[in-house]
């Protein structure tokens, strides 16, 4: 019977019942027997196994690692996480992801530093000669770091007539652009793979002050979604990206 549609079971039942009723009654009923096979439908695909993928295999088991938020134990868990995302997406058992480094408030700390992450973006004072907050920027140069090595473990693994890295589409950004004072003009966002060779790579874009949201629309046009407009209120936009779609 798992193999076998509900519907096959009280097949006659259902003929039975169709030659007794009027027409407006076997347009809902045959509603109804109509939903009821795209959700076993839907089950049957939930219920088969993820088609055979060469480079899938059973990663060995990650070390002992102790917890805490200091950077370095920050980036090895990071590191052991990537390891199990890119698996995961080597293996078809699943096509969207999401990965965070910290929370919005990172309390990241270097060790034996009382002072967070975010702490240090509001009260270290910007050097006059560097323009820049050293102690803070540690983190943002090591996050780019650590985002890096997450793209290395995806393009190290063989798919089709590329990597996994072509074949995928990952989005970068932070909430703010000067955490300072919450700044959240001209974000920094980042986008890398070729998304099977729908995008292009290697540019830099100009938002000229256009809402961030443009970036949103123009990755889900490029997978294939029907959508013409995406945002809200003033960050409502129709006006994809062109030059970086492929």
């Amino acid at each position: 019977m798992l193999r076998k549609s509900v519907l096959s079971a009280v097949k006659e039942d259902r003929d039975d019942l169709m030659r007794t009723i009027g027409s407006a009654d076997r347009e809902r009923v045959d509603q109804y027997f109509t939903s009821v096979r795209q959700v076993e439908q839907q089950l049957s695909l939930m219920l088969e196994k993820p088609a055979p993928a060469e480079a899938c295999a059973v990663p060995t088991e990650p070390m002992k690692q102790p917890l805490g938020p200091t950077w370095d134990t920050a980036m090895r868990t990071h590191d052991a996480l990537g390891q199990l995302l890119v698996m995961a997406l080597t293996c078809n058992q699943t096509r969207v992801f999401n990965m965070a480094l910290s929370n919005a408030g990172s309390n990241l700390r270097k060790a034996g530093d009382p002072v967070s992450h975010h702490e240090l973006t509001h009260e270290e004072p910007v050097d006059d000669k560097l323009g820049y907050q050293p102690k803070a920027t540690f983190f943002v140069e090591k996050s780019m770091e650590t985002f890096g090595s997450m793209l290395k473990m995806l393009d190290a693994v063989k798919e089709g007539n590329g990597t996994l890295l072509d074949h995928t589409l990952v989005l970068a950004t932070s909430e703010s652009n000067f955490a300072k004072i919450h700044s959240v003009d001209n974000l920094p966002i980042m986008v890398a793979g070729l998304a099977g060779g729908k995008w292009k790579s290697g540019l830099h874009i100009d938002g000229k002050g256009e809402p961030s949201s443009r970036v949103g629309l123009t990755i889900q046009q490029v997978l294939g979604m029907p959508v013409e407009s995406w945002g809200e209120g003033a960050m409502q936009t129709s006006k994809p990206i062109s030059e970086v779609m492929a």
